[in-house]
Parts: structure tokens; sequence; C-alpha cells
């Protein structure tokens, strides 16, 4: 675990360790959340004894010189694929039964920033990377009452919904524009029909909503929301390859519920096969056509995968600017005042 050490009031930074910032290991993690009026920020991975650490109800997916998602040799981790192995979060997101939750996400490099079709991100926040993939959102009751020392590994996981590729529609143009300059090509190819849940999800400025099921019971909950990026396919000889997974864990208290409990759900290690289809999806020599949503079956059944897409209104956006304009800007200067190692 990286640690840092304050040597000033103005934040300098001396880090005990070498270190490095994200690049190709590390496209993102969740920025914040916004449930029942209220917005919560995600972590800072890059300061430990940054403040917002105490306040955020997002587990930290991962430390900021680790790898970020989860590969299809450890899709049977039950530690990694429930939270990518991350602790507990200090606080709860409190989140009403039949609510619809928000997840905004922040890209680490900036290499779709101020791209046209990457939607309404605010100024300085970097999109998501990627635009070929799934996006999937799981839900797990911590059973002690107490997600915050609640051990992931052991969750029941129950699929609210997955979105996975639209044969009806397609990507906006000015994204696939987008796209062919960098970072990859999209494909479905231009001329075929076929829009991803991460296009979409891109589209909407890197921001993905949910609903909580009307009914369920009163408790605590981690929301599990999942990104499968499937734009680096599976090469037996490269054990980088395949389906990259990234996972991201939301501590929520659920009110105003009825009384519907969670059915029995899977462990997470259990969700995806490490030689399953998901896993060596190839996007470019399939070209979209024979895709099929991996992992268990929606809950509720009645759950259409529609009801995850992600259309803001303008006070939603601005909203969001404003919840996260502060915590992007103390992460920005927390990154000019590390010094960095001597190679």
């Amino acid at each position: 675990m990286v640690t840092f050490t304050k040597i000033s009031n103005l934040g300098a930074l001396l880090l005990p360790t070498l270190f490095a910032f994200p690049g190709a290991n590390a496209h993102g993690q969740i920025k914040g959340v916004l449930a029942n009026g209220v917005y919560n920020n995600g972590p800072n991975i890059y300061w430990d004894a940054d403040p917002v650490n105490e306040q955020t109800a997002v587990r930290k997916m991962y430390q900021a010189g680790g790898p970020s998602y989860v590969l299809p040799q450890d899709f049977n981790d039950n530690s990694k694929m429930a939270c990518e192995g991350a602790a507990g979060a200090p606080k709860t997101i409190v989140a009403s039964a039949g609510s619809v939750v928000r997840v905004d996400w922040v890209g680490a490099t900036g290499e779709l920033d101020g791209k046209p079709g990457t939607g309404n991100v605010p100024a300085g926040q970097n999109p998501w990377v990627h635009a070929m993939g799934t996006v999937a959102s799981y839900i797990a009751e911590c059973p002690n009452g107490d997600c915050a020392t609640y051990d992931a590994s052991q969750g029941s996981w129950v699929k609210l919904a997955m979105f996975g590729i639209d044969r009806t529609e397609t990507i906006s143009p000015d994204l696939r524009e987008t796209m062919q300059n960098k970072p990859e090509e999209y494909y479905p190819t231009s001329g075929t029909s076929g829009l991803w849940g991460m296009a979409r999800f891109v589209q909407a400025g890197s921001s993905w909503t949910v609903t909580i099921p009307e009914g369920l019971a009163n408790g605590h909950y981690i929301l599990r929301q999942e990104l499968g990026a499937v734009h680096n396919p599976w090469n037996a000889q490269d054990n980088t390859s395949g389906t990259q997974l990234y996972i991201g864990c939301i501590q929520m208290e659920i009110t105003n519920g009825g009384n519907t409990k969670l059915p029995q759900g899977t462990k997470a290690g259990s969700l995806y096969a490490t030689n399953s289809a998901f896993a060596r999806y190839d996007v470019y020599e399939d070209n979209g056509r024979s895709f099929v949503d991996p992992g268990p079956a929606l809950w509720p059944s009645s759950y259409a995968k529609r009801e995850e897409h992600s259309n803001h209104t303008s006070a939603e956006i601005s909203a969001r600017c404003s919840a996260g304009e502060k915590q992007e800007k103390r992460m920005r200067k927390v990154k000019r005042s590390i010094q960095y190692p001597s190679a």
C-alpha cells in the first residue's frame, strides 16, 4: 500500500517508495455518487491523507501505483471480482428503495479530454477512455449491518442491470471519429449498427444510473458497478490480454423500502468463467454480431437493461460539476506537489 507523509501545511508530499501515476494499467475510477439528492465524492487514490477519504462511501478500487482492472485469469477470485480486493470505506450513503442512483466515473488519462462525443464532462475532468464493452450493476447485502467492516468476497451478488450491445442503435458520429483517432477504433464498424453500453456511458459524460428495486427491504448493501472493456482481445501468449473489468463498490443504506429480500446471488468469482466467451471475446473479429450478455440472470426479471441508460438534465449536470469541483481541484493540487523519485 502506498502511503504519503505530509511535510508542510501546503500539502507537499514525500513518497517513501517508488511510485508512478497510473498509466497504461490505470484508466480511471468512480468520481462520486448522487443518491437522494446528496453527492458523495469518491476516494483520492493519490493521497491517503486527503480528508475526502474519511467521508467517502466508495471503496478505494486500487492504489495509485497498482493495476486498476481485473483480467480473465482472476475472474475466479472472489476478492478481486467483488471490489478489486478493496477494504471497506468509512461512510455509507442513503438511497430510497425505488430511487435512481447516479454513479460518475473519471478517467485517469486525458486521451479524450475535450473531444467530441464525450458528453458534458466537467472542465478539468477526464472522460472515460474506452467505448467498447459492457456496463453492469450488482448488489449484495451486508448481513452484519455494517458494510464498512464487511468482507465483500463473501458477498452474494445479484445482478440488477446490464447493458451489453444494442444492435438497434449505434455510436454517435462524433464519438466514432474521436475513437478513430485515439485510443482505439470503434467496432461495430461504420455502416453496422451496434451501441455498446460503454459507448452510451461515455456519450453521457462518463456517468451511469441504476434503479434501486422498489420494495427492497431496508438495510445495508453494497452496490457493485462494473465496466467490462473488450478492446484488448484475449491472446493465449499474452497474460495482459482479455476483457478488462473495472469494479467499483459503493456502500449504501436502503430506506423507505418494503419486505422484498434479495434472492440467493452468486459469489463474485463465479459471475464469469475465466475461459468464458465474455473473457475471450474478440470484438474486432466478431464486429459485435454475436455478443451475448454474460453472467447470471437479471433480478427482478422484469427490469430491462434500458433502466440503466444515462440521460441527464442540465440541472443534474450542473449539480455534478459543483459537487465534484472542489475534489478535482484538490487532486490536481496534490499531483503538482508530488516529488517524483529519480530514475
